[in-house]
Parts: C-alpha cells; structure tokens; sequence
C-alpha cells in the first residue's frame, strides 16, 4: 500500500520524546513544557463540566460561553476588540495554525517563516498541501518582505502568509512595534495574511506583550493563542484563533471536516480558568522561575565559551555548541547521558550545531541536564 506520508516521525526532537517516555529518570529538556502543575482549581472544573452536561458536541466554532469569555479576555489583556464571530476554538493552537495553512496556503502556495523556527510550521505546512521558505527573523521588514514577495512571483509562486512568532520558539526574539507595523503595511499593500503566534504572550523579560491584532484591527491578521503555556496545560488542547469573520468561518469549515469541534469537557475548563483570573498569580510565580533559570543557563554557557541568542521571552535557551551534528548530539545524548533536548536541525538547516533546552524545569534538573550536555561535548570535541 502507498503511503503519502512516511510512517516514522521526520523530526528528531519527535524520536527523542518517544524513546525518552519509554525510559525512566530521563532529564526531559526538550519539550515546551512547564515543569509545574495546573493551577489546583481546575480539579474542581472537570467534575463541574461533567454536572452540568458538558459531555456533547459544540459548534465547530467552539462552545459559545467560552468564546464570549475569550471576547472579555482579548479586550482586557490583549487590546483587540473583537466580536464573538472573530473567535474559533481548535484543539490546541497547533490546530489553528494547521487550519489557516490549509484555507489560505492549502494549494501550493508559500508560507514564510522565521529562521530559525519552530519545526511544527513547515511540518504543518506540507500536511496542509502548502510550501515554506524561511528568514532570517532579525531581518524581517517591509523590504524583505516585497523582495520575497517579487522573487516568488517571478518563479509563477504566490506568498500567502507571514508567520511571525513573538516571543519566539525557539530563540525568544521579540518584534518590535515598528516591525509589526511594517509587516502590517506590507500585508495591505500585497494582500498577504499575518499569522501572530502568540502562544508565549504571558513570557516576557521586559516590558509588555504587544498583539498584533491591536495595532489596526484582524482585516489581514489571524492571531493564534493557547492554554498550554500559560496555564502550564498542554493535556488541555484548548486554543484559539482570532481573525477576520470571514477566516474563521473558513477555518471552521476545515474544523468541522477533521474532529468536529474540541472536547466540550476542555472547554468548560478553559472558560472557569479566564473567569476565575487564574493567571495572574500563577505567571508571575512561573516567570520569576523562568527568568531565574535564564540566569543559570546564561552563566553556564559563558562559563564553558559555548554561544547563544539571548531570549527575551518565552520558555527556551537556544545554545551553540561548536563542530557537533545537533541530530546525532541528541541521539546520544539520550542514549548515553539520558538527557532529551531538541536539535537545532529541526529548526532549520543553519543550525546544524545548536540545541534547544527549555528553562522552564526545576533548577535541579536543568543545572544536571547542563553538566551531562558538557559532558558529553567534551568527549566528543576532545576526540
């Protein structure tokens, strides 16, 4: 039988994981996940969505009480004023991005991305029949953009879309305003889609998260959030796209015709978390944490004269470490020193020789994840 896809994961952060939930007392450095809990008050959630009948399909837009809530929330902590029907609810954000792929960029057409990016677009782009191209994120402006645009066209390609994620998986790059109006300006001159993942908007070292959708409104913008780490609830799958009422409406369709809705249950839980303000207290104590960790990682690469880009948000430490093959690094790296991170060849082929590690374990782990990375760097470098 013919497959369109392989039947084995493409990305070696995806075999790292698999081989690391099969081994115990893996230092596990590698995923985007919080090392705390859930805030407690949501055991309490689940039993109530189960009390009150929250066990049956929603809308393919998402239950309708949640997606008021989500108006409340983006006006408040957002500053994008929104209606109801600028709102879809997908199965984590993955799913909205995976969506707008496939209604915007579904025939062929190129996505541009940052580099380096998070491995998920262009794994999501190819299931969704679009293509990637990447730049440099330091770079991007209304220059790069027309000359991306111009240079597509000429070859008979179209960009469609314009991924830009803040703060950044994996390096923590942060735009800034003026950037995000020139993204803005290009996407209204040449008709091209501004996808903001934000999924890191609680994680910010300094000053204060900045939404796209806040500077002139969703005509050429979908913005992507989640409860994943913010709520440090990956196993929630609750996420959110907000754009244009025509967008949502097309990207429900896409909805409808994979899953039908997410989980009622989940979203229940989603929407007595915004009510109840949990996050507030909560980021803040897991801020604290992450920039403390920061610190540690920092001085332990200046210590070893290893290299890295300097976060200025989110849950990760990109770092260098000269003359390694990162893909066959990670591999051993498990096998040897039962330590997963994520290789910097799943973020793009420049950077063959970079790992990703999160800051977003305990001190102890990641301080024991580090001394084992060296240790292992060494033997390799001094053979």
């Amino acid at each position: 039988m013919k497959f369109l896809l392989k039947p084995e994961f493409d990305l070696f952060v995806d075999r790292i994981t698999a081989k690391a939930k099969e081994v115990k007392n893996i230092i596990q450095l590698q995923w985007g996940e919080l090392a705390v809990k859930p805030p407690l008050d949501t055991i309490k959630f689940f039993k109530e969505s189960y009390d009150h009948g929250y066990v049956r399909y929603t809308t393919p837009h998402g239950d309708n009480s949640l997606r008021q809530v989500l108006v409340d929330k983006l006006k408040r902590k957002n500053n994008v004023n929104v209606d109801i029907e600028n709102i879809l609810v997908t199965v984590g954000g993955t799913a909205a991005i995976n969506f707008a792929f496939r209604v915007v960029a579904g025939d062929g057409g190129y996505i541009l991305t940052q580099d380096p990016a998070w491995f998920g677009y262009s794994g999501i782009a190819h299931i969704a029949g679009a293509k990637t191209i990447k730049a440099k994120e330091s770079e991007y402006s209304y220059e790069l953009f027309e000359k991306i645009y111009k240079k597509l066209k000429e070859e008979n390609k179209e960009l469609r879309v314009i991924v830009l994620n803040y703060p950044a998986n994996p390096t923590g790059h942060i735009f800034d305003v003026h950037t995000l109006k020139e993204a803005l300006d290009f996407s209204e001159d040449y008709d091209v889609l501004l996808l903001s993942d934000e999924a890191y908007e609680d994680f910010v070292f300094k000053g204060k998260h900045v939404s796209l959708g806040s500077l002139r409104g969703l005509d050429k913008v979908v913005s992507i959030y989640t409860f994943s780490k913010t709520y440090a609830f990956t196993g929630l799958r609750i996420g959110y796209a907000v754009g244009n009422k025509d967008l949502i409406n097309a990207m429900a369709v896409a909805q409808v015709h994979t899953y039908i809705s997410p989980p009622s249950i989940n979203q229940y839980v989603a929407r007595r978390i915004l009510e109840e303000e949990l996050e507030e207290p909560f980021v803040k104590k897991n801020l604290k944490i992450l920039q403390k960790n920061l610190k540690l990682v920092m001085d332990y690469v200046e210590d070893h004269t290893w290299e890295m880009i300097e976060p200025k948000g989110g849950i990760y430490a990109f770092i260098r470490l000269p003359g390694i093959d990162s893909g066959n690094f990670s591999l051993k790296l498990l096998e040897k020193m039962k330590v997963a991170v994520a290789p910097g060849i799943d973020f793009g082929k420049n950077w063959r020789d970079w790992i990703r590690i999160t800051i977003a374990r305990t001190e102890d782990e990641i301080q024991e994840g580090l001394n084992r990375i060296s240790k292992l760097y060494l033997e390799i470098i001094s053979t």
